[in-house]
Parts: C-alpha cells; structure tokens; sequence
C-alpha cells in the first residue's frame, strides 16, 4: 500500500467513525508528533499504573524484550 493510499484509506475510516475514543488516540498521535515539546500531564490512572509496572520489576515480576517479542507473535499468529 501506498503512502497515498492509507492516507485515503485512513481519512475514509476517520470520517465513518463516531467513536469518540477512536478519534481522541488518533488526535493523542498528531499531538506527540507535531507538539514534541509540550510536556503529558499524567492521569491518576496513567501514575498508578507506572507505578505499578515499577513495583512489578522491584518484585521480578517482569519478562525480557526477547520474551515479549515472542509471546507478541505467538499472540498474532491466533
């Protein structure tokens, strides 16, 4: 597929969504690439998440790149 071509393919889906969270990620994507110096205000979500991942890894609780990369294309492959 062209770069022309997703870009057509991509403006038809946009325009035939109603989903508001569709929409939202697309927008969070054009805002990380266009505003790179803008700072992201984390949500209290977002914190306790990070803050979770970080516990897990003290804990061991973590899997290698390798490993994640593996368990991504066996998942794929389903």
């Amino acid at each position: 597929m062209t770069v022309v071509e997703l870009k057509e393919k991509l403006i038809a889906q946009i325009r035939d969504t109603d989903n508001e969270e569709i929409l939202d990620h697309i927008s969070d994507l054009f805002d990380v690439q266009y505003n790179t110096n803008d700072v992201h205000i984390m949500s209290k979500g977002e914190i306790d998440a990070v803050r979770e991942g970080l516990e897990q890894i003290k804990n061991g609780q973590c899997i290698s790149d390798e490993e994640a990369s593996r368990l991504v294309e066996e998942w794929l492959k389903k």
